[in-house]
């Protein structure tokens, strides 16, 4: 049992650990929106051995009818013999200039005499044509744009849109001109798609969400698929075997019986007690298994109100939804006071991020419950909406699917079946509890009239 234990432990931490490491160690450095400005551009005249401080930074961006922008971005430098370099080497300039604007074109780039250092670009897919004439953009996203945005950059930005169109859809905290034609950002913390729509139409906001409805709408089914219902369906089988299983299993529920709620004190006892000792505490991994303490502890409250046969015979479906739903409530609050307790990293985002898995084990107990009272399909389905719940937080619905290759899908497969593992106890303490309530002494059949009665 402590072995299995063990593996148990490991397995919710390396789970955890991979869906919360990998992700941030594939994202590409962070940039502002416009890197050419600002700090930015001068650690990029920096690497090329040229020192330079911006004063102020702008940058202006227009936007043609076929979705290609022009960014004009000037930059006022301090003087100095960095300042003197850019204006009188063109090649240099324009080194620099291209490197510091990422997956754009530079068309120019000159110093004044006052030392503005003005770069033009070009962007040619920094919108695209949807649905009645607009247009929009995903530049201003994660998802969409460039993965890693980190500030504006500039000091002031401004776009433009196209002729015979007006901003529909802003990011949050822009301004708008009074003519619809400028959006104007000073700050930029807050991701959203940006849209134009034709001027002087009414229907320019049902434009604009039928226009990013369209893009997103597609990425929304494939990521459904990947990060919700193929994980689900993995975790129905491993579900519906050991469910079926157990109710087929003679004897399996007066053999748990009347002793049900002191086993399942016990499972508590040791899931608590592994939680404590595998690894040293509840630091494992900054807190990845310690959920594993919350669904213990509540397990030794549950197996005590379970040792009282009144308790037992009041069992029923809807009761044990119930139970399960304030049982997520008081593992997740036992495991924020171990952590704080026992936990010397405190409130971590591994930790955190477990929650979820609690959805999905306290949802067996009214699965197990429906298999020892025969009715498989509300089972299965109770402990599928329950995972399903549980990996919702892990992914963003909208944003685009990067790859299900094997890896992700032994991934899937593993924490599914860990998730089954932790929450099988509570499963055969639904189905042992579906043969001692009230309600068990009737057959579901007891309902439908005899023969003799038609």
């Amino acid at each position: 049992m402590t072995r299995a234990l063990h593996f148990v432990v490991c397995a919710l931490v390396v789970c955890s650990a991979l869906g919360v490491v990998a992700p941030g160690s594939a994202a590409p450095p962070p940039r502002p929106l416009c890197d050419a400005c600002g700090d930015s551009f001068e650690e990029t005249a920096a690497a090329h051995g040229v020192t330079v401080t911006v004063e102020r930074s702008t940058a202006t961006v227009s936007v043609a009818r076929n979705g290609t922008a022009t960014w004009v971005v000037r930059n006022r430098l301090a003087g100095g013999a960095g300042t003197e370099r850019l204006r009188e080497n063109d090649t240099l300039r324009a080194e620099i200039g291209e490197r510091a604007m990422w997956d754009t074109e530079l068309v120019a780039a000159n110093v004044s005499s006052a030392g503005v250092l003005t770069l033009r670009y070009r962007e040619p897919d920094f919108a695209e044509a949807s649905v009645g004439g607009t247009l929009r953009s995903g530049e201003f996203t994660d998802a969409y744009g460039y993965w890693n945005l980190h500030g504006l950059g500039a000091d002031r930005l401004v776009v433009v849109a196209p002729e015979r169109t007006e901003v529909g859809w802003t990011v949050a905290g822009a301004t708008v001109s009074d003519d619809g034609r400028r959006m104007i950002l000073t700050d930029f913390e807050d991701r959203g798609f940006v849209t134009f729509v034709p001027e002087d139409t009414a229907l320019g906001p049902l434009l604009s969400l039928l226009s990013v409805g369209a893009l997103v709408a597609p990425r929304i089914g494939s990521n459904l698929v990947a990060v919700v219902l193929f994980p689900t369906a993995l975790f129905g089988l491993f579900v519906g075997s050991v469910g079926t299983f157990v109710s087929r299993s003679d004897g399996l529920g007066a053999r748990v019986g009347e002793t049900v709620g002191t086993v399942l004190a016990a499972v508590g006892v040791l899931l608590t007690a592994g939680a404590l000792l595998a690894g040293g505490g509840l630091s494992l991994l900054g807190g990845a298994a310690a959920p594993l303490f919350g669904v213990g502890a509540t397990a030794v409250v549950f197996g005590a109100l379970l040792r009282r046969p009144a308790v037992r015979a009041r069992a029923t479906y809807w009761r044990l939804v119930a139970a399960g739903a304030v049982g997520v409530a008081l593992a997740a609050g036992a495991t924020l006071v171990g952590a704080l307790a026992f936990d010397r990293n405190g409130l971590t985002y591994s930790l955190l991020s477990s929650f979820p898995l609690l959805v999905a084990v306290f949802a067996l107990l009214p699965a197990g419950y429906a298999f020892g009272r025969g009715n498989r399909r509300l089972a299965v389905a109770t402990a599928a909406v329950g995972f399903a719940l549980s990996t919702l937080p892990f992914g963003s619905l909208l944003s685009p699917t990067t790859g299900f290759g094997p890896f992700v899908a032994v991934f899937v497969a593993v924490y599914a079946g860990v998730v089954a593992a932790v929450g099988a106890p509570l499963l055969v303490v639904g189905a042992s509890l579906a043969g001692s309530s009230g309600d068990a002494r009737a057959s579901p059949d007891d309902d439908r009239p005899t023969p003799a009665a038609e």
